[in-house]
């Protein structure tokens, strides 16, 4: 009877043990500019983004996508290439998700958005682009690491070169001496 009662027990415990390896003191998957979102909705977020992308999106590139959002919907705003969320959210509906979107996941695709726009020549030739256009070119990694998101480590953290999003090692993994 002993035997029965330590297989759940056990489970139990690690269950517990391995919820602790998500972060120390961290409970958000990230937080942007403030808004903190959970580790399900950056995993949802992930999901949504792999539905109506062509290939598949992981969480370091939706957390990035999501975090350089609220940098570009500042510059653009007031501009009549303004993005709402509501166009957002029936452009994911129109491109087949069947689920709502989530505010990350809106985040993200504004995100590719703007980013699309950056590549049209006749849209970044426009006057009312012109200051736009002075940021982007202004815009150093340092800026972007400089962003106000922190991300939870069990995804890595926020850095200014590539993806935005470095993978970290646990100071509880000890790795091989070669």
């Amino acid at each position: 009877m002993k035997r029965a009662h330590s297989l759940p027990l056990a489970a139990s415990i690690a269950a517990v043990a391995l919820a602790g390896c998500s972060g120390v003191g961290m409970t958000e998957g990230v937080v942007i500019d403030g808004t903190g979102y959970s580790v399900e909705e950056v995993q949802e977020a992930s999901q949504q983004l792999s539905v109506v992308s062509p290939e598949p999106v992981d969480t370091a590139g939706a957390i990035y996508q999501a975090g350089l959002a609220p940098l570009l919907s500042g510059w653009f705003e007031g501009t009549s290439y303004e993005i709402t969320d509501s166009e957002i959210r029936s452009e994911l509906s129109d491109a087949g998700l069947e689920d709502e979107a989530g505010d990350l996941t809106v985040e993200a695709v504004k995100f590719q958005r703007y980013a699309a726009l950056t590549g049209d020549q006749a849209a970044m030739s426009s006057e009312e682009l012109a200051p736009v256009l002075a940021e982007l070119q202004s815009l150093t990694e340092d800026d972007i690491g400089a962003l106000p998101v922190e991300v939870n480590p069990r995804f890595g953290s926020w850095g200014p070169a590539g993806q935005g999003i470095v993978p970290e090692v646990p100071e509880w993994i000890v790795q091989p001496e070669s």
